[in-house]
């Protein structure tokens, strides 16, 4: 039976590291950049750690990587060694009344002034209530927030609430109307709202945003000709201003652009929908105290 050392040493740990980012990129060339070693490197210390398990963990050449049965093993072995790493931290943390350590707050989007307020104030407030705290903020896809909160990898969420799924929690903090925009270069721009009916909207390319939106939102867009795919505002923003397509817009990143001349709205009264946000967080989160502290705060700013 293969064995490591009685004692893990940080080497050991550090095989087996690299062995579970190999396994989690598919492969030696793809875990290059998550490394930032090369992949003869890689295939030196994979070599290490198969000597010291005395075991083939997998398979490597023309036809591609894949895990031996052994392979398999090691690998469920190491995910149930950082599960039992992580409730240990926990466990030490909800030891103490104190919330130290790191909270993660994860957005979707580009912050307009609405969300920059809201998540400004919660900082301001997180640190000085909790000053031993550190604060990390990132932007991610929804799918991928998701997964980070299920997974405790991340605290809260600041993100529509689009769709909701079992296991995370949703509290709706505000909502901002979304309006149908093109820029002063396109065919559009110079028409008056009463000239422009649906089938000549439906005529010009239009970006989607590649999920699933709300109920309101998706009627509007099923009323267009999906020509450009941009989640992301900014994205959007830059497909806009080519001049080629009409789109989405949040009213308060259009605002400098509509008041610049640089974009107008098209027929506002009709064709627009509410941005609803949402503080997402799971439902029995592993270090509930950071999470409570940040629900309570942002409960607290809301009017």
């Amino acid at each position: 039976m293969a064995k490591l050392p009685k004692n893990l040493t940080q080497h050991d740990i550090k095989l087996l590291r690299i062995f579970q980012t190999v396994v989690d990129c598919g492969g030696f060339t793809a875990a290059e950049t998550e490394l930032n070693i090369g992949r003869s490197t890689i295939s030196i210390h994979i070599a290490n750690l198969e000597q010291r398990l005395k075991l083939s963990l997998c398979h490597r050449g023309r036809q591609g990587f894949s895990l031996t049965r052994e392979g398999q093993a090691v690998y469920n072995a190491i995910q149930t060694l950082e599960q039992a790493h992580q409730q240990f931290s926990q466990l030490v943390a909800s030891l103490t009344d104190e919330c130290s350590g790191e909270l993660v707050i994860l957005t979707a989007d580009q912050l307009d002034q609405s969300r920059l307020a809201l998540l400004s104030k919660l900082c301001a407030a997180l640190q000085q209530q909790a000053p031993q705290l550190n604060l990390a903020l990132d932007v991610l896809p929804l799918q991928q927030i998701e997964l980070a909160l299920l997974k405790d990898q991340a605290h809260l969420a600041l993100m529509p609430g689009y769709r909701q799924i079992d296991g995370l929690q949703y509290q709706h903090v505000f909502s901002t109307p979304i309006f149908l925009c093109c820029s002063a270069s396109h065919p559009l721009f110079s028409l008056a709202d009463n000239n422009i009916d649906d089938d000549m909207l439906g005529s010009y390319p239009a970006i989607h945003p590649g999920i699933d939106i709300n109920p309101e939102g998706r009627k509007q867009l099923q009323k267009l000709k999906a020509g450009a795919r941009a989640y992301q505002f900014d994205t959007r923003l830059a497909l806009l201003l080519s001049g080629g397509y009409i789109g989405f817009l949040p009213a308060e990143i259009a605002r400098p652009y509509i008041e610049s001349g640089q974009l107008r709205y098209i027929r506002p009264n009709e064709y627009q929908y509410p941005f609803n946000q949402s503080i997402v967080t799971k439902y029995s989160p592993g270090e509930s105290a950071k999470v409570q502290l940040a629900l309570n705060i942002v409960q607290s700013l809301l009017p």
